[in-house]
């Protein structure tokens, strides 16, 4: 592969790691120091500011970043396809996919709810229990696709990688 290709894919490649760094940052954001303190402190009164702003800009941002990152996977599948880490983008599809149709499918209705506005408490507190649960899942998933993007390029790394593809 010539240089200036190799270049090309590294910046693929670099992509996919930095949206699963995002994704990592802010997965564990939520659940190790939002998460915790939600059902204690959120209530009627306050829960929309707590929420609302911060999830309608995520789903901005990754409106524009996600798609970016499914062609970044299709590249390095291709690019990847005749060595032994083919499986990386492979596992990057479900990886990804996933946590997109758990947002979609769910925890947006949970955010429709949320922007209506919820007049009982507790349905406040099901709804935050159920919304918290849902992004658990979304944080256990792209946690192990963050590791599985870090092997990606420590195996890169290794010379013995090089030394064995042909």
């Amino acid at each position: 592969m010539s240089p200036l290709k190799q270049t090309l894919v590294d910046i693929n490649n670099a992509y996919i790691f930095f949206c699963s760094s995002i994704y990592l940052g802010m997965f564990w954001s939520l659940h190790l120091f939002w998460f915790p303190n939600y059902p204690s402190t959120l209530n009627l009164e306050n829960y929309y500011d707590a929420i609302i702003p911060q999830t309608t800009l995520a789903t901005k941002f990754f409106f524009i970043t996600i798609p970016i990152m499914a062609v970044a996977i299709v590249i390095m599948l291709i690019t990847e396809w005749k060595t032994k880490l083919k499986w990386v983008p492979i596992l990057w599809a479900p990886g990804l996919l996933i946590p997109v149709v758990i947002q979609q499918a769910y925890i947006e209705t949970i955010n429709n709810e949320f922007i209506d506005g919820v007049t009982d408490e507790a349905r406040l507190q099901e709804l935050l229990q159920e919304w918290m649960y849902l992004n658990d899942l979304r944080w256990i998933i792209l946690s192990i696709m963050w590791g599985v993007t870090m092997y990606f390029f420590i195996a890169k790394a290794k010379p013995r990688y090089w030394k064995n593809q042909t």
